[in-house]
Protein backbone atom coordinates (compact mmCIF):
# COMPACT_ATOMS: atom_id res chain seq x y z
CA UNK A 1 0.00 0.00 0.00
CA UNK A 2 1.36 3.53 -1.00
CA UNK A 3 4.51 2.03 -1.94
CA UNK A 4 5.54 4.12 -5.11
CA UNK A 5 4.67 6.79 -2.88
CA UNK A 6 6.86 5.59 0.49
CA UNK A 7 10.27 5.46 -2.15
CA UNK A 8 9.26 9.08 -3.56
CA UNK A 9 9.48 10.27 0.14
CA UNK A 10 12.76 8.20 1.13
CA UNK A 11 14.20 8.99 -1.83
CA UNK A 12 13.85 12.86 -1.18
CA UNK A 13 15.18 12.58 2.62
CA UNK A 14 18.35 10.81 1.37
CA UNK A 15 18.67 13.02 -1.59
CA UNK A 16 18.88 16.27 0.54
CA UNK A 17 21.00 14.53 3.31
CA UNK A 18 23.87 14.08 0.99
CA UNK A 19 23.20 17.33 -0.61
CA UNK A 20 23.39 18.98 2.81
CA UNK A 21 26.12 17.27 4.14
CA UNK A 22 28.62 18.10 1.07
CA UNK A 23 27.15 21.33 0.51
CA UNK A 24 30.29 23.37 2.89
CA UNK A 25 33.32 21.61 1.63
CA UNK A 26 36.26 24.19 1.35
CA UNK A 27 39.03 23.61 -0.35
CA UNK A 28 40.70 23.14 3.17
CA UNK A 29 38.69 20.51 4.23
CA UNK A 30 38.92 18.85 0.94
CA UNK A 31 42.90 19.14 1.51
CA UNK A 32 41.64 17.56 5.29
CA UNK A 33 40.39 14.33 3.35
CA UNK A 34 43.25 13.87 0.59
CA UNK A 35 45.46 13.82 3.40
CA UNK A 36 42.98 11.19 5.52
CA UNK A 37 42.66 9.04 2.81
CA UNK A 38 45.68 7.02 1.42
CA UNK A 39 46.67 8.64 -2.20
CA UNK A 40 46.60 4.84 -3.51
CA UNK A 41 43.19 4.69 -2.73
CA UNK A 42 41.33 5.80 -6.11
CA UNK A 43 37.62 4.90 -4.24
CA UNK A 44 36.35 5.87 -0.86
CA UNK A 45 33.31 4.44 0.24
CA UNK A 46 30.68 7.15 1.00
CA UNK A 47 29.86 6.01 4.25
CA UNK A 48 33.63 6.32 5.55
CA UNK A 49 33.96 10.08 3.94
CA UNK A 50 30.78 11.01 5.61
CA UNK A 51 32.04 10.39 8.56
CA UNK A 52 35.14 12.38 8.22
CA UNK A 53 32.85 15.46 6.84
CA UNK A 54 30.34 15.14 9.67
CA UNK A 55 34.15 15.36 11.97
CA UNK A 56 34.71 18.63 9.78
CA UNK A 57 31.43 20.07 10.13
CA UNK A 58 29.77 19.28 13.08
CA UNK A 59 26.61 21.58 11.92
CA UNK A 60 25.02 22.65 9.15
CA UNK A 61 22.90 25.96 8.41
CA UNK A 62 20.26 25.10 6.08
CA UNK A 63 20.27 27.90 3.37
CA UNK A 64 17.55 27.73 0.70
CA UNK A 65 19.89 27.58 -2.15
CA UNK A 66 20.99 24.41 -0.60
CA UNK A 67 17.52 22.94 -0.91
CA UNK A 68 16.49 24.27 -4.28
CA UNK A 69 17.40 21.70 -6.87
CA UNK A 70 15.91 18.34 -4.54
CA UNK A 71 12.80 20.05 -3.86
CA UNK A 72 12.81 20.56 -7.55
CA UNK A 73 13.29 17.11 -8.36
CA UNK A 74 10.96 15.79 -5.35
CA UNK A 75 7.91 17.76 -7.13
CA UNK A 76 7.68 15.93 -10.33
CA UNK A 77 8.60 12.94 -8.33
CA UNK A 78 5.13 13.27 -6.42
CA UNK A 79 3.30 14.67 -9.66
CA UNK A 80 4.40 10.58 -10.49
CA UNK A 81 2.40 9.50 -7.54
CA UNK A 82 -0.56 11.76 -8.02
CA UNK A 83 -0.20 13.97 -5.24
CA UNK A 84 -2.39 17.28 -7.10
CA UNK A 85 -0.14 19.98 -8.41
CA UNK A 86 -1.87 22.61 -5.67
CA UNK A 87 -1.28 20.15 -2.70
CA UNK A 88 2.38 19.77 -4.00
CA UNK A 89 3.12 23.10 -4.21
CA UNK A 90 1.44 23.96 -0.41
CA UNK A 91 3.60 20.60 0.45
CA UNK A 92 6.87 22.00 -0.93
CA UNK A 93 6.14 25.80 0.50
CA UNK A 94 5.82 24.32 3.88
CA UNK A 95 8.57 21.99 3.69
CA UNK A 96 10.80 24.72 2.85
CA UNK A 97 9.75 26.68 5.49
CA UNK A 98 10.34 24.06 7.68
CA UNK A 99 14.20 23.17 6.58
CA UNK A 100 15.75 27.16 5.34
CA UNK A 101 17.26 28.54 8.21
CA UNK A 102 17.78 25.34 10.56
CA UNK A 103 21.28 24.77 11.86
CA UNK A 104 21.48 20.81 12.62
CA UNK A 105 23.99 19.03 13.47
CA UNK A 106 25.77 16.83 10.15
CA UNK A 107 24.75 13.49 12.04
CA UNK A 108 21.02 14.26 12.74
CA UNK A 109 20.37 15.27 9.15
CA UNK A 110 18.72 12.62 7.99
CA UNK A 111 16.29 12.38 10.99
CA UNK A 112 15.57 15.91 10.98
CA UNK A 113 14.83 16.00 7.32
CA UNK A 114 12.67 12.74 7.74
CA UNK A 115 10.95 14.23 11.00
CA UNK A 116 10.04 17.95 8.69
CA UNK A 117 8.72 16.10 5.81
CA UNK A 118 6.37 14.05 7.79
CA UNK A 119 5.47 16.67 9.88
CA UNK A 120 4.72 18.63 6.46
CA UNK A 121 2.34 15.67 5.39
CA UNK A 122 0.41 15.26 8.55
CA UNK A 123 -0.25 19.21 8.55
CA UNK A 124 -1.39 18.46 5.12
CA UNK A 125 -3.63 15.40 5.26
CA UNK A 126 -4.91 16.99 8.94
CA UNK A 127 -8.58 17.44 9.35
CA UNK A 128 -11.45 17.62 12.18
CA UNK A 129 -12.05 13.98 12.89
CA UNK A 130 -15.37 12.42 12.22
CA UNK A 131 -17.42 10.19 14.25
CA UNK A 132 -20.41 8.76 12.70
CA UNK A 133 -22.11 7.17 15.71
CA UNK A 134 -22.25 10.77 17.43
CA UNK A 135 -23.51 12.31 14.28
CA UNK A 136 -26.06 10.44 14.13
CA UNK A 137 -26.88 10.21 17.64
CA UNK A 138 -26.47 13.84 17.09
CA UNK A 139 -29.11 13.95 14.45
CA UNK A 140 -33.50 13.59 14.20
CA UNK A 141 -34.52 10.26 13.18
CA UNK A 142 -33.99 8.56 10.40
CA UNK A 143 -30.92 10.34 9.49
CA UNK A 144 -30.57 10.31 5.92
CA UNK A 145 -27.48 9.29 4.23
CA UNK A 146 -26.89 9.44 -0.04
CA UNK A 147 -24.04 7.87 -1.38
CA UNK A 148 -23.04 9.24 -4.86
CA UNK A 149 -20.16 8.68 -7.24
CA UNK A 150 -19.17 7.18 -10.70
CA UNK A 151 -19.45 3.61 -11.73
CA UNK A 152 -17.53 0.70 -10.53
CA UNK A 153 -16.05 2.61 -7.97
CA UNK A 154 -17.68 0.01 -5.27
CA UNK A 155 -20.00 2.46 -3.96
CA UNK A 156 -22.95 -0.46 -3.42
CA UNK A 157 -20.44 -2.32 -1.81
CA UNK A 158 -19.11 0.33 0.44
CA UNK A 159 -23.02 1.21 1.72
CA UNK A 160 -23.05 -2.62 2.57
CA UNK A 161 -19.78 -2.00 4.70
CA UNK A 162 -21.32 1.26 6.06
CA UNK A 163 -24.73 -0.52 7.40
CA UNK A 164 -22.28 -3.53 8.51
CA UNK A 165 -20.51 -0.72 10.58
CA UNK A 166 -23.83 1.27 11.81
CA UNK A 167 -25.00 -2.53 13.24
CA UNK A 168 -22.17 -3.33 14.94
CA UNK A 169 -22.57 -0.08 16.69
CA UNK A 170 -26.32 -0.91 17.54
CA UNK A 171 -27.68 1.50 15.08
CA UNK A 172 -30.47 0.01 12.37
CA UNK A 173 -30.82 1.03 9.47
CA UNK A 174 -32.57 0.38 5.79
CA UNK A 175 -30.93 0.13 2.32
CA UNK A 176 -33.17 2.68 -0.47
CA UNK A 177 -31.99 0.60 -3.76
CA UNK A 178 -32.13 4.19 -5.95
CA UNK A 179 -30.41 3.07 -8.52
CA UNK A 180 -32.66 1.84 -11.05
CA UNK A 181 -30.20 2.40 -14.09
CA UNK A 182 -27.81 -0.31 -14.02
CA UNK A 183 -28.66 -4.09 -14.82
CA UNK A 184 -29.02 -6.04 -11.33
CA UNK A 185 -28.16 -2.91 -9.22
CA UNK A 186 -30.93 -4.03 -7.45
CA UNK A 187 -30.40 -7.36 -7.18
CA UNK A 188 -26.95 -6.88 -5.54
CA UNK A 189 -28.75 -4.39 -3.47
CA UNK A 190 -30.77 -6.74 -1.83
CA UNK A 191 -27.96 -8.99 -1.51
CA UNK A 192 -25.39 -7.02 0.37
CA UNK A 193 -28.84 -6.19 2.45
CA UNK A 194 -29.38 -9.35 3.11
CA UNK A 195 -25.81 -10.76 4.08
CA UNK A 196 -25.89 -7.80 6.44
CA UNK A 197 -29.12 -8.46 8.07
CA UNK A 198 -31.06 -5.34 6.87
CA UNK A 199 -34.14 -4.38 5.23
CA UNK A 200 -33.79 -3.05 1.33
CA UNK A 201 -36.46 -0.70 -0.09
CA UNK A 202 -37.05 -1.48 -4.11
CA UNK A 203 -38.53 -0.11 -7.24
CA UNK A 204 -38.89 -1.99 -10.49
CA UNK A 205 -35.77 -0.62 -13.18
CA UNK A 206 -36.16 2.05 -14.96
CA UNK A 207 -38.89 3.42 -11.83
CA UNK A 208 -37.89 7.39 -10.58
CA UNK A 209 -34.88 6.63 -7.80
CA UNK A 210 -36.21 9.85 -6.08
CA UNK A 211 -39.65 7.71 -5.30
CA UNK A 212 -37.54 4.88 -4.37
CA UNK A 213 -35.74 6.98 -1.43
CA UNK A 214 -38.72 8.96 -0.17
CA UNK A 215 -40.56 5.36 -0.06
CA UNK A 216 -37.52 4.00 2.47
CA UNK A 217 -37.70 7.30 4.46
CA UNK A 218 -41.54 7.18 5.13
CA UNK A 219 -40.22 3.44 5.87
CA UNK A 220 -37.68 4.36 8.39
CA UNK A 221 -39.90 6.55 9.79
CA UNK A 222 -42.90 4.19 10.21
CA UNK A 223 -40.35 1.52 11.73
CA UNK A 224 -38.53 3.61 13.88
CA UNK A 225 -35.34 2.81 12.26
CA UNK A 226 -31.91 4.86 12.35
CA UNK A 227 -30.59 5.24 8.92
CA UNK A 228 -31.50 5.64 5.77
CA UNK A 229 -28.79 4.78 3.60
CA UNK A 230 -29.51 6.19 0.12
CA UNK A 231 -27.76 4.15 -3.17
CA UNK A 232 -27.60 6.05 -6.44
CA UNK A 233 -26.88 5.57 -10.25
CA UNK A 234 -23.12 5.60 -10.59
CA UNK A 235 -22.85 8.44 -13.20
CA UNK A 236 -19.75 10.58 -14.32
CA UNK A 237 -19.63 13.48 -13.32
CA UNK A 238 -19.79 15.23 -16.74
CA UNK A 239 -22.95 13.54 -17.40
CA UNK A 240 -25.09 16.63 -17.18
CA UNK A 241 -28.99 14.66 -16.98
CA UNK A 242 -28.06 12.03 -14.40
CA UNK A 243 -26.04 15.24 -12.75
CA UNK A 244 -29.67 16.80 -12.85
CA UNK A 245 -31.58 13.45 -11.47
CA UNK A 246 -29.05 12.96 -8.59
CA UNK A 247 -29.80 17.00 -7.89
CA UNK A 248 -33.57 15.75 -7.73
CA UNK A 249 -32.71 12.26 -5.51
CA UNK A 250 -30.96 15.53 -3.13
CA UNK A 251 -33.53 17.35 -2.95
CA UNK A 252 -36.71 15.06 -2.12
CA UNK A 253 -34.43 13.15 0.24
CA UNK A 254 -33.21 16.23 1.74
CA UNK A 255 -29.88 14.37 3.15
CA UNK A 256 -28.23 14.72 6.35
CA UNK A 257 -25.23 13.74 4.68
CA UNK A 258 -24.03 12.90 0.79
CA UNK A 259 -21.06 11.29 0.39
CA UNK A 260 -19.19 10.72 -2.59
CA UNK A 261 -17.73 7.01 -2.94
CA UNK A 262 -14.29 6.35 -5.25
CA UNK A 263 -11.50 4.63 -6.06
CA UNK A 264 -8.01 5.38 -4.43
CA UNK A 265 -6.69 3.50 -7.76
CA UNK A 266 -7.70 6.42 -10.06
CA UNK A 267 -5.23 9.01 -9.19
CA UNK A 268 -5.89 12.59 -9.84
CA UNK A 269 -9.09 11.58 -11.47
CA UNK A 270 -10.89 11.45 -7.68
CA UNK A 271 -9.75 15.17 -6.95
CA UNK A 272 -11.26 16.26 -10.02
CA UNK A 273 -15.09 13.50 -9.35
CA UNK A 274 -14.74 14.80 -5.62
CA UNK A 275 -14.42 19.10 -7.39
CA UNK A 276 -17.19 18.04 -9.77
CA UNK A 277 -19.84 16.25 -7.58
CA UNK A 278 -19.39 18.76 -4.98
CA UNK A 279 -20.16 21.70 -7.35
CA UNK A 280 -23.28 19.55 -8.59
CA UNK A 281 -24.78 18.99 -4.62
CA UNK A 282 -22.53 20.19 -2.20
CA UNK A 283 -20.83 16.95 -0.61
CA UNK A 284 -19.69 16.49 3.06
CA UNK A 285 -17.35 13.49 2.69
CA UNK A 286 -15.64 11.04 0.81
CA UNK A 287 -14.90 7.36 1.28
CA UNK A 288 -12.17 5.89 -1.11
CA UNK A 289 -12.24 2.44 -1.72
CA UNK A 290 -9.98 -0.31 -3.14
CA UNK A 291 -6.85 1.71 -0.97
CA UNK A 292 -5.10 -1.50 -0.28
CA UNK A 293 -4.64 -1.62 -3.80
CA UNK A 294 -3.29 1.46 -4.36
CA UNK A 295 0.78 1.98 -4.79
CA UNK A 296 0.97 5.15 -5.20
CA UNK A 297 -1.05 6.58 -2.74
CA UNK A 298 -0.58 10.05 -3.18
CA UNK A 299 -4.75 10.70 -4.01
CA UNK A 300 -5.11 10.14 0.02
CA UNK A 301 -2.91 13.13 0.90
CA UNK A 302 -4.60 15.05 -2.32
CA UNK A 303 -8.27 15.01 -1.69
CA UNK A 304 -9.38 17.25 1.24
CA UNK A 305 -6.31 19.65 1.09
CA UNK A 306 -7.38 20.35 -3.00
CA UNK A 307 -11.02 19.75 -2.86
CA UNK A 308 -11.82 21.10 1.12
CA UNK A 309 -13.73 17.84 1.35
CA UNK A 310 -12.84 15.50 3.95
CA UNK A 311 -12.25 11.61 3.59
CA UNK A 312 -14.18 10.01 6.28
CA UNK A 313 -13.68 6.08 5.65
CA UNK A 314 -10.71 4.47 3.39
CA UNK A 315 -12.20 0.79 2.32
CA UNK A 316 -8.97 -1.45 2.45
CA UNK A 317 -10.23 -4.83 1.19
CA UNK A 318 -13.27 -6.91 0.64
CA UNK A 319 -14.45 -7.95 3.40
CA UNK A 320 -17.40 -5.93 5.06
CA UNK A 321 -15.24 -4.88 8.22
CA UNK A 322 -12.33 -3.72 5.76
CA UNK A 323 -13.34 -0.42 6.06
CA UNK A 324 -12.29 1.65 8.81
CA UNK A 325 -12.90 5.28 9.65
CA UNK A 326 -10.00 7.87 7.90
CA UNK A 327 -6.97 8.28 10.31
CA UNK A 328 -4.41 10.50 9.21
CA UNK A 329 -1.97 8.50 11.75
CA UNK A 330 -3.17 5.56 9.54
CA UNK A 331 -1.66 6.92 6.72
CA UNK A 332 1.39 8.08 8.20
CA UNK A 333 2.01 4.69 9.48
CA UNK A 334 1.99 3.32 6.11
CA UNK A 335 3.65 6.02 4.07
CA UNK A 336 6.90 6.22 6.70
CA UNK A 337 7.33 2.78 7.61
Amino acid sequence: MFDLLKNKLSGFVNSLSSALKTKKETPEEKEVVKETVPKDEKIVKTSFTTAIKAAILPEVTIKEADVKNVLEEFELQLLTADVALSVIQTLISDLKGRLVGRNVKSRELNSFVSEALRNAIADTIAQHPFDIIEFVKSKPRPVKILFVGPNGAGKTTTIAKFAHFLKKSGFSSVLAASDTFRAAAIEQSAEHAQRVGIPVIKHQYGSDPAAVAFDAIKYAEAHNIDVVLIDSAGRQETNRNLIEELRKVSRVANPDLKIFVGEGIVGNAAVSQVAQFNEAIKLDGVILTKVDCDAKGGVVISIAKATGIPILYLGIGQGYDDFIPFDPSFVLSKIFS
